[in-house]
């Protein structure tokens, strides 16, 4: 038996294939995942976990890259979090083609450059909105009071819904990401997510009747060019939500905490703007709001030297790639520079994130008008509360902040 650092041991299974106790749920996992990750790319960088059914653990950049790559020998088609959460699949990113390039074909012109483009004055004017209402006390939590409310309106506007009504997705989604699988905390949220079904239901319905120039309208009709059933539109609706919202506001709280604790770079960012794309790069890279997703091998096949069958289920680790040593120089060091930067955080290959272009442009916003006003913060370190679990969502639960009242 061979120990890895940071919890894990893996052994020769009875199949002679390294076995590792893996829990990317476990408590406190979200402080001990970079040192996980670098044992696993070390030791054994393709490991089947007992946990949650059986999975297997893909850990270094190459074997992730690959897999991400490759839809007809790793499908999408089920659950991409382990384990399954029990929520319908949500296309495009729980589907193979033909259906892939069917939803993605829909949804892809209302995320194009143009599109977003369009979108950044209202994003301007929210986070200059939030900024001024908490900018008076000297305080605020970053995470209550500007990165959900940014994300989720940014999100309900490119939908055609009515942003006022954000809490009543954010918040569910909130609760679920970051508390334990079998908490009651974590059961209720779900509960209340099966419930958007009926929420969205009545907005598709609507479109279907009248369509509008909003994203529903598009998807309800097709773009024109394909045909989409009502399940089918509620369903990529619901998509859209997923990952509009929780995503980023999780990758907000992650740098917010990052900058709060080196003083160096934010004040390199609070004094050259023109840095801060760069830096977000390098924010995505180091702290993934998205650990990884599954995949499906549909027949037995190799990866990274061990023989898969078909039907296991493969977790791949966008956020050790991430950190892979053969692909970035000091890796687990944050260099806000760094050129290039190939990180998965977005994905790779015919799944890759088509919402990255706008959620690139809502970290950019937040950041650079958060520290044009305030370029100086300290974290309230007793308040700040991490996630019970970083297994589907990576990010803090509360990041409580102050600041100089007088800041420009």
């Amino acid at each position: 038996m061979t120990e890895l650092s940071a919890g894990p041991t893996a052994n020769m299974g009875t199949n002679d294939h390294p076995v590792v106790n893996f829990d990317h749920h476990g408590e406190d996992f979200y402080r001990t995942a970079p040192e996980v990750y670098a044992a696993l790319r070390a030791r054994c960088p393709v490991a089947y976990s007992p946990k949650y059914g059986g999975f297997w653990v893909v850990s270094r950049y190459d074997d992730v890259f690959s897999a991400a790559r490759d839809q007809a020998l790793f499908s999408a088609a089920r659950s991409v979090v382990v384990p399954e959460t029990g929520i319908p699949l949500l296309p495009p990113l729980e589907s193979d083609p033909p259906d892939l390039e069917r939803f993605r074909s829909i949804l892809m012109p209302a995320l194009s450059p143009a599109a977003v483009e369009l979108m950044v004055p209202a994003i301007q004017s929210d986070v200059t909105t939030a900024i001024e209402v908490f900018l008076p006390e000297g305080r605020c939590d970053v995470v209550e009071e500007l990165a959900n409310p940014i994300a989720s309106r940014a999100t309900m506007r490119l939908l055609g819904l009515n942003p006022a009504d954000w809490r009543y997705f954010a918040d569910p989604l909130h609760e679920a990401s970051y508390s334990q699988q079998n908490s009651e905390v974590c059961r209720a949220a779900r509960e209340r997510i099966h419930r958007f079904a009926e929420y969205i239901a009545r907005e598709v319905d609507a479109r279907i009747e009248t369509p509008g120039d909003d994203l529903i309208s598009r998807i309800v009709t097709g773009g024109g060019e394909y045909a989409v059933s009502r399940t089918e539109a509620i369903d990529l609706v619901r998509m859209v939500i997923f990952g509009g919202m929780d995503t980023v506001m999780a990758a907000l709280s992650n740098i917010f905490v990052h900058l709060g604790q080196d003083a160096t770079a934010r004040r390199a960012l609070a004094s050259d703007p023109s840095r801060i794309p760069r830096a977000i790069e390098e924010f995505l890279r180091l702290c993934a709001p998205v650990q990884g997703f599954a995949r499906t091998v549909t027949r037995k096949c190799e990866l990274g030297g061990q023989t898969l069958a078909k039907g296991d289920t493969l977790f791949l680790l966008w956020a050790s790639a991430n950190r892979d040593e053969r692909i970035f120089e000091n890796a687990e060091s944050f260099v806000i520079d760094r050129t290039p930067n190939r990180h998965l955080t977005f994905g790779i290959g015919p799944h890759r994130c088509l919402g990255s272009g706008l959620a690139r442009t809502e970290l950019r916003i937040v950041l650079q008008e958060f520290l044009q006003r305030i370029p100086d913060y300290e974290i309230v370190d007793d308040q700040l509360v991490p996630p019970a679990t970083i297994g589907i969502v990576n990010g803090w639960v509360s990041v409580p902040i102050v600041f100089n009242r007088a800041s420009p």
